[in-house]
């Protein structure tokens, strides 16, 4: 079955002769039309909507289908699509907090059944048809084109490689991924699904080619989760002819090895509906898909995949019954944009709770306190919460919980072991705790007793060092008479020391920084003169030979009788 392309014709009643408007009404109704503008100015967050439930929000100024909608810093921009047969560049942001919309730069290429996606806070728009709604032989492009919201500015970039539509798009690691769609055939019916899987790297403005998609498939969806692309639904040509089959297929590709794999289908097969993926952080991680048609008519649906499960299950129907919409998430909220009923091009936008919205306990991480010894009695409390809180506290070493409004610090912790826990409340309710977190408080410096050299005189130039220190260090070292430290690794000779007096100081730096230092301890080093003893004797010794000599000389001859 394929979109509706039949024009639709409006009709209005009179309201009535402005007769029946009194005068003293005017100030009272001026009154209620200023109170009623503020309160639409006012921003009130969706806290306490129930899971699981759509509610209709303010319309879409253009009323279109075939459109593309991304979401840039919780803005969401609807861009192009078709009215009847004329294509449409149409740009419109839609503030979800405010429920506004604003018109911004039109695109440059008029188109519908194009590819969308967002990289870098741009918005991509890829493909297409550009011609005649009616008229499907003609213009199915390539072209890609990026919007940047910050600029409000558009630029056209290398187009697709293959001109086609009703293709979808998805990001990861930062490439486009540009799978199925349509194409022109040359015979009847004039176009045919695509197996095509292109690959966009916005650094480069470059295309490649990946593995083809097993089931070749037009108007399928798409979403992202966990790194890996889900491909589901669409319709296909079983045989020639104009008649469409609408398939359930849920086909999965791995970008990181280039493969693809099949997973659950789809309770019921769909064709042209949306998809997106929620992130777990206030709804439970799962991919929706909502609307689109069976070959029977224009659904309501609203299913929600669990990829570890495998399994698909039912949310509550969307109220507008269409295919060809548009479909964005916002924290976690989805909201169905416009699309066609088969009558109607609409410009309905109805957003949806997920299923489980708001059950989900926040993510409560401790930066610090880490587990390790800290070198100081003040320690920083350091937190990261994925999402606002009403309450904060802690609890240290099992005392009562001390509450607090953020990062803070412990003040004042005495030495030794400690254990913090820090608690966190939701604005839905929900607490989590982040487990014990184990420390320490070591603010002494280590200990160093010298044991040698010890304050005396040295009869050698070479003095062994011994000292102890109280605790594991991660250096050691000496000064040696006010000289620059040696690093040393234990016990060590202290060699070929001159003669004189001498003081040594030993230092120890423990695992957490702190600084020891030893008493300075004074020695000498005075060797015994052993030369200056030997020269003394050998200058006696001299000395009494030749005193011994020259006496000998002098003693008179013996005369004989």
């Amino acid at each position: 079955m394929q979109p509706y392309k039949g024009k639709v014709h409006f009709s209005t009643e009179d309201v009535g002769d402005s007769s029946f408007m009194s005068k003293k009404l005017i100030p009272f109704l001026i009154v209620i039309l200023l109170v009623s503008t503020f309160l639409s100015a006012l921003q009130f967050p969706v806290v306490g909507a129930a899971e699981n439930s759509w509610t209709t929000k303010k319309p879409m100024p253009t009323a279109r289908g075939g459109l593309g909608v991304a979401v840039v810093n919780d803005k969401i921009y609807a861009i192009g699509g078709s009215n009847n047969d004329t294509q449409l560049a149409v740009n419109e942001e839609y503030n979800p907090v405010t429920d506004t919309w604003t018109t911004k730069t039109p695109m440059p290429t008029a188109r519908s059944g194009f590819a969308i996606a967002v990289y870098q806070n741009k918005i991509y728009c890829i493909g297409g048809t550009t011609g005649d709604s009616e008229n499907l032989v003609s213009g199915f492009t390539g072209v890609t084109e990026v919007y940047d919201p910050a600029t409000n500015m558009w630029q056209t970039k290398l187009p697709m490689s293959t001109p086609r539509a009703d293709l979808c798009a998805s990001v990861v690691d930062g490439k486009i991924y540009c799978i199925g769609g349509k194409k022109y055939w040359g015979f009847d019916p004039f176009y045919q699904e695509l197996n095509v899987t292109e690959v966009y790297d916005p650094a480069n403005n470059s295309w490649t080619t990946k593995s083809s998609i097993p089931i070749p498939v037009l108007g399928c969806t798409s979403a992202v989760l966990d790194g890996k692309i889900y491909v589901i639904g669409g319709s296909r040509h079983f045989q020639l002819g104009w008649d469409l089959a609408t398939v359930g297929s849920n086909q999965v590709y791995d970008p990181e090895n280039d493969t693809w794999s099949t997973r659950a289908s789809l309770p019921t097969a769909e064709s042209y509906a949306a998809a997106e993926a929620t992130s777990g952080v206030t709804a439970p991680k799962r991919i929706y898909l909502v609307g689109g048609t069976n070959e029977t008519g224009y659904n309501t649906v609203t299913y929600a995949y669990d990829s570890v499960s495998d399994v698909w299950s039912t949310g509550v129907s969307m109220p507008t019954p269409r295919l060809y919409l548009g479909l964005a998430v916002v924290d976690d909220i989805l909201y169905a944009i416009g699309g066609v009923n088969g009558e109607n091009w609409l410009n309905v936008n109805e957003q949806y709770m997920p299923l489980g919205y708001g059950t989900v306990p926040p993510e409560l991480h401790v930066l610090s306190p880490e587990n390790t010894t800290y070198a100081s009695n003040d320690i920083q409390l350091v937190l990261s919460v994925n999402r606002p809180t009403t309450w904060m506290g802690y609890s240290l070493d099992d005392q009562d919980n001390v509450t607090i409004t953020g990062d803070t610090e412990l003040s004042d912790v005495s030495e030794g072991p400690h254990s913090i826990t820090v608690y966190v409340n939701d604005t839905f309710g929900n607490m989590i705790s982040s487990g014990n977190v184990s420390f320490s408080v070591d603010t002494f410096s280590p200990q160093i007793v010298v044991l040698s050299p010890e304050n005396r005189t040295y009869d050698g130039s070479d003095v062994q060092s011994a000292f102890t220190v109280d605790e594991p260090v991660s250096w050691m070292g000496y000064s040696l008479d006010g000289q620059d430290n040696v690093t040393i690794t234990g016990n060590v000779t202290l060699a070929v020391l001159a003669d004189g007096s001498h003081n040594i100081k030993f230092y120890a730096i423990d695992l957490v920084g702190n600084t020891g230092a030893s008493k300075t301890v004074y020695f000498e080093i005075a060797p015994f003169p052993t030369v200056l003893v030997v020269a003394v004797a050998v200058t006696i010794t001299i000395t009494v030979a030749t005193a011994y000599l020259l006496l000998k000389r002098r003693k008179p001859a013996t005369t004989k009788t």
